[in-house]
């Protein structure tokens, strides 16, 4: 039989399916780099609550920000962003006549303040100063007490206003102020000729080079 003859299937069959093997992979790479790219635009740029960037940010733990080993998570500011648009439209910030914008400064700041909370734990974590369950919840009780007769049940008015639970609001104000209490009094020990050592320790900590900011405003 005469080689011209002979099929020619034997030898393009695998050279095709390699080709389209390869063109398969081709295609996947760049829906995932576009789709990488889109969710990076919505989120550091856009900072998104669309429920798929929700969805998303619920599963991957995409960062807003990180100061040394602690990561802020984009999951985290989406929640505390969420709190404060919820007072904004609340009858506590009508009463007390708060301006309601929240804007792209106002997102900046808060971002920032959650950078503050971080360097606030690194810091306690290296001083070995701790604020524990039972103390939060005795701290809580003297703001329930000291609220009762402005507020009444303090559980309903941080529903109402905030959103939050009582443990919300022990995690999200009492801590962070808690520890920053003490570590005012510790740097004041240390440093008894500087009355603002952690201020001026938190300004210097936030502008390290291991502080990243990913969102951009």
């Amino acid at each position: 039989q005469p080689i011209n003859d002979l099929p020619l299937e034997s030898s393009t069959a695998p050279n095709k399916k390699k080709f389209f093997i390869v063109l398969g992979v081709l295609i996947a790479a760049l829906l995932v780099l576009g789709g990488t790219a889109a969710l990076g635009s919505a989120v550091f740029i856009a900072h998104s609550d669309h429920a798929v960037i929700r969805k998303t940010s619920n599963i991957l733990p995409i960062p807003a920000a990180r100061l040394g080993r602690k990561t802020i998570l984009y999951r985290n500011f989406l929640a505390e962003r969420d709190t404060i648009k919820f007072f904004l439209n609340s009858e506590a910030a009508q009463e007390q006549g708060v301006d309601t914008t929240f804007d792209t400064q106002a997102e900046e700041n808060l971002l920032e303040k959650m950078l503050q909370d971080a360097a606030l734990e690194e810091l306690a974590e290296q001083k070995t100063i701790t604020v524990t369950e039972e103390e939060l919840r005795v701290y809580f009780a003297d703001v329930v007490a000291a609220a009762a007769s402005t507020t009444g049940d303090i559980g309903s008015y941080l529903l109402k206003n905030f959103g939050w639970s009582e443990e919300d609001f022990r995690r999200q104000v009492l801590r962070p102020a808690i520890l920053e209490d003490r570590l005012g009094a510790e740097l004041a020990k240390e440093k008894p000729d500087d009355p603002d050592a952690l201020a001026r320790y938190m300004s210097e900590r936030l502008h390290q080079k291991d502080v990243v900011r990913y969102l951009r405003f």
